[in-house]
Protein backbone atom coordinates (compact mmCIF):
# COMPACT_ATOMS: atom_id res chain seq x y z
CA UNK A 1 0.00 0.00 0.00
CA UNK A 2 1.34 3.44 -0.73
CA UNK A 3 1.45 5.83 2.07
CA UNK A 4 2.64 9.51 2.96
CA UNK A 5 5.12 9.81 5.18
CA UNK A 6 4.65 13.29 6.91
CA UNK A 7 8.10 13.63 8.59
CA UNK A 8 9.85 13.43 5.27
CA UNK A 9 8.05 17.48 4.07
CA UNK A 10 10.60 19.92 3.95
CA UNK A 11 9.92 23.57 4.58
CA UNK A 12 10.09 24.06 0.51
CA UNK A 13 7.44 21.17 -0.29
CA UNK A 14 5.26 21.80 -2.58
CA UNK A 15 1.30 22.41 -0.85
CA UNK A 16 -1.42 21.22 -2.86
CA UNK A 17 -4.70 22.59 -2.62
CA UNK A 18 -7.83 21.46 -3.94
CA UNK A 19 -11.44 22.94 -4.07
CA UNK A 20 -15.13 22.11 -4.27
CA UNK A 21 -18.80 22.37 -2.49
CA UNK A 22 -17.89 18.57 -1.92
CA UNK A 23 -22.03 18.05 -1.39
CA UNK A 24 -21.34 15.40 -0.36
CA UNK A 25 -17.69 13.97 -0.38
CA UNK A 26 -17.28 10.81 -2.33
CA UNK A 27 -14.77 8.57 -3.35
CA UNK A 28 -14.05 9.78 -6.56
CA UNK A 29 -12.81 13.37 -5.03
CA UNK A 30 -11.09 11.11 -2.55
CA UNK A 31 -8.96 9.19 -5.08
CA UNK A 32 -8.59 11.02 -7.77
CA UNK A 33 -6.70 13.46 -4.93
CA UNK A 34 -4.71 10.63 -3.54
CA UNK A 35 -3.79 9.17 -6.42
CA UNK A 36 -2.44 12.75 -7.50
CA UNK A 37 -0.59 13.11 -4.73
CA UNK A 38 1.15 9.15 -5.10
CA UNK A 39 1.91 10.13 -8.85
CA UNK A 40 3.38 13.46 -8.02
CA UNK A 41 5.01 12.89 -4.73
CA UNK A 42 3.16 15.32 -2.76
CA UNK A 43 3.22 15.46 0.84
CA UNK A 44 -0.37 17.24 1.73
CA UNK A 45 -2.95 18.04 -0.34
CA UNK A 46 -5.30 20.63 1.37
CA UNK A 47 -8.85 20.02 0.66
CA UNK A 48 -11.18 23.04 0.28
CA UNK A 49 -14.89 23.25 0.55
CA UNK A 50 -16.22 26.65 -0.87
CA UNK A 51 -18.82 28.92 0.92
CA UNK A 52 -20.37 30.60 -1.77
CA UNK A 53 -19.64 28.63 -5.22
CA UNK A 54 -19.33 31.46 -7.40
CA UNK A 55 -19.90 29.37 -11.07
CA UNK A 56 -22.23 26.76 -9.28
CA UNK A 57 -25.48 26.58 -7.63
CA UNK A 58 -26.47 27.03 -4.18
CA UNK A 59 -25.35 23.47 -2.18
CA UNK A 60 -27.53 21.38 -0.39
CA UNK A 61 -25.95 20.62 2.90
CA UNK A 62 -25.10 23.64 4.91
CA UNK A 63 -21.62 25.02 4.93
CA UNK A 64 -21.11 22.98 8.59
CA UNK A 65 -22.37 19.97 7.19
CA UNK A 66 -20.18 19.87 4.25
CA UNK A 67 -16.97 20.21 6.12
CA UNK A 68 -18.11 17.88 9.00
CA UNK A 69 -18.77 14.98 6.23
CA UNK A 70 -15.19 15.95 4.56
CA UNK A 71 -13.52 15.86 7.66
CA UNK A 72 -15.30 12.38 8.23
CA UNK A 73 -14.46 11.33 4.28
CA UNK A 74 -10.58 12.12 4.35
CA UNK A 75 -9.87 10.57 7.82
CA UNK A 76 -9.16 7.43 6.35
CA UNK A 77 -7.35 8.81 3.04
CA UNK A 78 -3.39 9.10 4.36
CA UNK A 79 -1.59 12.60 3.00
CA UNK A 80 -5.15 14.66 2.81
CA UNK A 81 -6.72 17.08 4.93
CA UNK A 82 -9.27 19.66 5.21
CA UNK A 83 -9.07 23.42 5.21
CA UNK A 84 -11.76 25.48 6.18
CA UNK A 85 -10.03 28.87 4.76
CA UNK A 86 -13.42 29.73 2.02
CA UNK A 87 -15.68 29.19 4.89
CA UNK A 88 -14.33 31.52 7.55
CA UNK A 89 -14.16 33.94 5.51
CA UNK A 90 -16.87 36.28 4.28
CA UNK A 91 -16.64 37.19 0.40
CA UNK A 92 -17.26 34.65 -2.47
CA UNK A 93 -15.02 31.78 -3.04
CA UNK A 94 -12.74 33.10 -5.76
CA UNK A 95 -9.81 30.80 -6.19
CA UNK A 96 -7.73 34.24 -6.06
CA UNK A 97 -8.94 35.31 -3.24
CA UNK A 98 -7.85 31.58 -1.52
CA UNK A 99 -4.48 31.61 -3.20
CA UNK A 100 -3.82 35.03 -2.15
CA UNK A 101 -4.88 33.79 1.48
CA UNK A 102 -2.18 30.62 0.81
CA UNK A 103 0.56 32.79 -0.36
CA UNK A 104 0.61 35.19 2.90
CA UNK A 105 1.14 32.22 4.79
CA UNK A 106 3.49 30.55 2.49
CA UNK A 107 5.71 33.41 0.90
CA UNK A 108 7.85 31.09 -0.69
CA UNK A 109 6.61 27.78 -0.59
CA UNK A 110 5.56 25.97 -4.30
CA UNK A 111 1.44 25.83 -4.32
CA UNK A 112 -0.25 23.80 -6.42
CA UNK A 113 -3.69 24.28 -7.35
CA UNK A 114 -5.65 21.07 -8.42
CA UNK A 115 -8.14 21.84 -11.25
CA UNK A 116 -10.31 19.39 -13.42
CA UNK A 117 -10.12 19.73 -16.94
CA UNK A 118 -13.35 21.07 -17.75
CA UNK A 119 -13.24 23.84 -15.10
CA UNK A 120 -10.14 24.69 -16.24
CA UNK A 121 -11.07 25.57 -20.07
CA UNK A 122 -13.34 27.97 -18.63
CA UNK A 123 -10.56 30.03 -16.41
CA UNK A 124 -10.78 32.81 -18.56
CA UNK A 125 -14.17 33.79 -16.74
CA UNK A 126 -12.81 33.34 -13.51
CA UNK A 127 -12.37 36.49 -11.18
CA UNK A 128 -8.23 38.06 -11.99
CA UNK A 129 -7.90 34.92 -13.39
CA UNK A 130 -4.82 35.85 -15.20
CA UNK A 131 -3.26 36.68 -11.63
CA UNK A 132 -4.04 33.16 -10.44
CA UNK A 133 -0.53 32.15 -12.05
CA UNK A 134 1.77 34.42 -10.25
CA UNK A 135 0.41 33.12 -6.61
CA UNK A 136 0.46 28.96 -7.93
CA UNK A 137 0.78 26.16 -9.87
CA UNK A 138 -1.84 24.53 -11.76
CA UNK A 139 -2.24 20.87 -11.84
CA UNK A 140 -5.06 20.15 -14.53
CA UNK A 141 -6.75 16.65 -14.33
CA UNK A 142 -7.24 15.41 -17.07
CA UNK A 143 -9.29 11.92 -18.67
CA UNK A 144 -7.93 9.37 -20.64
CA UNK A 145 -7.78 10.30 -24.00
CA UNK A 146 -9.09 13.62 -24.08
CA UNK A 147 -7.02 16.04 -26.53
CA UNK A 148 -6.62 19.11 -24.39
CA UNK A 149 -4.89 21.21 -27.43
CA UNK A 150 -7.85 21.05 -29.50
CA UNK A 151 -10.58 22.48 -27.04
CA UNK A 152 -8.24 25.45 -25.75
CA UNK A 153 -9.37 28.86 -26.69
CA UNK A 154 -6.95 31.41 -28.54
CA UNK A 155 -6.83 33.25 -25.44
CA UNK A 156 -5.68 30.38 -23.27
CA UNK A 157 -3.73 28.27 -25.79
CA UNK A 158 -1.48 31.08 -25.60
CA UNK A 159 -1.19 30.64 -21.43
CA UNK A 160 -1.13 26.81 -21.78
CA UNK A 161 1.42 26.90 -24.33
CA UNK A 162 3.82 29.32 -22.62
CA UNK A 163 3.96 27.63 -18.80
CA UNK A 164 3.16 24.08 -19.51
CA UNK A 165 5.54 21.72 -18.37
CA UNK A 166 6.13 17.75 -18.41
CA UNK A 167 8.28 17.36 -15.61
CA UNK A 168 6.50 17.24 -12.14
CA UNK A 169 10.02 18.61 -10.53
CA UNK A 170 9.27 21.90 -12.03
CA UNK A 171 6.58 22.47 -9.99
CA UNK A 172 9.35 22.43 -7.03
CA UNK A 173 11.64 24.48 -8.49
CA UNK A 174 9.75 27.68 -8.22
CA UNK A 175 6.75 28.87 -6.41
CA UNK A 176 4.12 29.45 -8.99
CA UNK A 177 3.19 29.94 -12.52
CA UNK A 178 3.37 26.26 -14.32
CA UNK A 179 1.20 23.94 -15.90
CA UNK A 180 1.21 20.10 -15.38
CA UNK A 181 -1.67 18.08 -17.00
CA UNK A 182 -1.83 14.99 -15.17
CA UNK A 183 -4.23 12.33 -16.99
CA UNK A 184 -6.17 10.49 -14.04
CA UNK A 185 -8.37 7.17 -13.90
CA UNK A 186 -12.19 7.89 -14.52
CA UNK A 187 -14.30 8.30 -11.51
CA UNK A 188 -17.93 7.56 -12.79
CA UNK A 189 -19.46 8.87 -9.45
CA UNK A 190 -21.02 12.11 -8.81
CA UNK A 191 -22.19 14.62 -6.08
CA UNK A 192 -25.40 14.93 -7.96
CA UNK A 193 -26.15 11.23 -8.54
CA UNK A 194 -25.29 10.25 -4.88
CA UNK A 195 -28.09 13.29 -4.09
CA UNK A 196 -30.89 12.02 -6.31
CA UNK A 197 -30.04 8.29 -5.14
CA UNK A 198 -30.64 9.56 -1.54
CA UNK A 199 -33.40 11.58 -2.46
CA UNK A 200 -35.10 8.31 -4.27
CA UNK A 201 -34.65 6.50 -0.75
CA UNK A 202 -31.44 4.21 -2.15
CA UNK A 203 -29.70 1.66 -0.01
CA UNK A 204 -27.19 1.83 1.85
CA UNK A 205 -25.65 -1.23 -0.23
CA UNK A 206 -26.28 0.95 -3.54
CA UNK A 207 -24.29 3.85 -1.81
CA UNK A 208 -21.47 2.19 -0.24
CA UNK A 209 -19.45 1.84 -3.13
CA UNK A 210 -19.90 5.17 -3.45
CA UNK A 211 -18.71 7.05 -0.47
CA UNK A 212 -17.36 6.70 2.37
CA UNK A 213 -19.70 4.32 5.26
CA UNK A 214 -18.62 7.39 7.79
CA UNK A 215 -20.16 10.04 5.42
CA UNK A 216 -23.44 7.90 4.85
CA UNK A 217 -23.90 7.59 8.15
CA UNK A 218 -23.47 11.39 8.91
CA UNK A 219 -26.24 11.88 5.91
CA UNK A 220 -28.49 9.59 7.29
CA UNK A 221 -28.14 10.64 10.78
CA UNK A 222 -28.63 14.71 9.91
CA UNK A 223 -31.63 13.73 7.13
CA UNK A 224 -29.39 15.05 4.85
CA UNK A 225 -31.03 15.06 0.72
CA UNK A 226 -33.73 13.30 1.74
CA UNK A 227 -36.71 13.41 0.04
CA UNK A 228 -38.97 16.26 1.70
CA UNK A 229 -41.92 14.72 4.14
Amino acid sequence: MNTFDPASESPAAPLALFGGTFDPVHFGHLRVATDTAIALKLPEIRLIPSKKPVHRDATSASADQRLAMLRLGVSAFPGLSVDDCELTRDAPSYTALTLEHFRREFPERPLLWIVGIDAFLGITRWYQWQHLFDLAHFVVLNRPGFAVASALSAQLAEVWNGRLTNDPHALRSSAHGRLLLHTVAPQAISATEIRNMLTAGASDNALLPLLPASVLAYIRGNRLYARPN
